[in-house]
């Protein structure tokens, strides 16, 4: 009941405020449903985790409910809101598949669990909440919103506000950042943008600045800032070579009070369109962060989402295949250099509606005990997709 009115009060909000002023106000709201039940194999990677049970397989299922209302006012202005019901239906799950109650990129705490009991979690949270204000050369937004930087395809180095880990099959978008950011356009492939990231304590804001141009056919950019009581300059560029697509990122971080305390991560990567069916990309991650001694894992920064790997040396290799306009079938192959652990993941997709999918898919997590992807377990899923 108290899902229900909270949406009601929503509604009814923005639907007064739509009709205030019809000569400036518009409403418009679209959203989406899915719907995820997964089967997993556990190992005992479960009691390293924390969980007490004898079981060996899970059944659970997952669904989310995203509505995404947007109140257009004068020219250029809008607020946007974006929220998310989650139902999951299970004793226990790896953490990867509950968002976080709140990130290290947030200062409010916009979630709440509504029930926790006899197997059923349910939960509710405010993903996006932003003031928008378009201007002729320049944007500015305030608020819960997307900032996503850097060019590759599977890791980010460059993109400090919550990235997504790419073993997370069960979430395709990060997580909301408090912050202020402001975009000034000088062309059409030229713009400065600097954002102030707003944290739980003040003092312990973030704020970086990011210049994006065109050279040589070549979108290129550089940024510097600071996140996490650590300054980081880097830089990242996409293009074509030999008909192939062609990224890379690179950047350096260090402590603010000691220079010495510093590390690089870098990733480049090729993508190619074989043909009008296949698509394959491969992309290789350098990341100085990390550690090649197993005990010195940092788990729970991983689950927290406050990093998106553990050790220093990765590479993925992708596949697309459109085998009819309407079905395909993705094959990925990501790796750990160092510690020999990584993931298989086979999937296909079929739109049986213009907004309807259908995903049915697996991912085999292998390593030795306490290697890095050793904490997942091998899952099959069946996935449901509505969009309104």
């Amino acid at each position: 009941m108290q899902l229900i009115r909270n949406h009601l009060i929503f509604i009814i909000l923005f639907g007064y405020l739509s009709n205030f002023s019809e000569a400036e106000i518009d409403f418009g709201i679209n959203g989406y449903l899915y719907n995820m039940s997964i089967y997993q194999k556990l190992n005992e990677s479960y009691k390293e985790l924390g969980y007490d049970t004898e079981k060996d397989k899970l059944l659970l299922n997952l669904s989310r409910f995203r509505i995404r209302p947007v109140l257009h006012l004068w020219d250029g202005a809008k607020i946007e809101f974006h929220h998310e019901t989650n139902l999951l239906l299970s004793d226990f799950s790896s953490p990867l598949l509950i968002n976080a109650e709140k990130t290290n990129r947030q200062a409010v705490k916009l979630f709440w669990k509504l029930m926790s009991k006899n197997s059923i979690t349910l939960t509710h949270s405010i993903d996006r909440l932003y003031f928008r204000q378009s201007f002729e050369n320049a944007v500015l937004t305030a608020g819960r919103q997307n900032v996503s930087w850097g060019s590759g395809r599977v890791w980010h180095p460059t993109d400090l506000f919550n990235p997504i880990n790419p073993a997370n099959f069960s979430k395709f978008e990060k997580d909301g950042a408090d912050a202020v950011s402001f975009k000034y356009f000088f062309g059409s492939f030229t713009d400065l943008e600097l954002v102030f990231n707003i944290r739980e304590r003040f003092l312990d804001f973030n704020y970086a600045g990011r210049f994006r141009t065109n050279f040589s056919e070549y979108d290129v950019s550089i940024m510097s800032g600071r996140f996490d009581k650590r300054f980081v300059v880097g830089a990242d560029f996409a293009g074509n070579l030999f008909g192939a697509g062609f990224r890379g990122e690179a950047l350096f971080s260090s402590d603010e009070t000691d220079i010495s305390a510093n590390y690089v991560r870098f990733i480049f990567g090729l993508d190619y369109q074989f043909t009008s069916k296949l698509y394959c990309l491969i992309e290789y991650q350098f990341n100085g962060a990390g550690t090649t001694y197993k005990d010195k894992y940092d788990l729970a920064a991983l689950f927290r989402g406050e990093i998106q790997n553990l050790n220093k040396n990765y590479i993925i290799v992708s596949s697309n295949y459109l085998v009819h306009p309407l079905i395909n079938f993705n094959l990925s192959v990501l790796s750990n250099l160092n510690d020999k652990s990584g993931f298989i993941s086979l999937a296909t997709a079929y739109g049986i509606l213009e907004n309807v999918n259908l995903r049915l898919g697996g991912v085999y997590f292998y390593g030795q005990e306490k290697t890095e992807y050793w904490y997942f377990s091998p899952s099959g899923y069946f996935l449901f997709e509505y969009y309104f």
